[in-house]
């Protein structure tokens, strides 16, 4: 039951982090490797990639 709540914690925190500096797969292992609270705490202070703007077609 806990290990599972942990993969969940840690699917979770992949999902939210998907739009920053290590995307969802970086998230989940960095939930897995340390615990979910901090993946989470990381997630918060990370900045979110924003979208490359197009350049103006002429």
């Amino acid at each position: 039951m806990l290990v599972t709540l942990y993969l969940v914690l840690c699917v979770l925190s992949g999902y939210w982090g998907r739009n920053t500096f290590a995307g969802p797969v970086g998230f989940f292992f960095i939930g897995l490797v340390f615990t979910p609270l901090v993946s989470l705490l990381v997630l918060l202070l990370a900045k979110t990639r924003l979208a490359e703007p197009r350049e103006a077609e002429e």
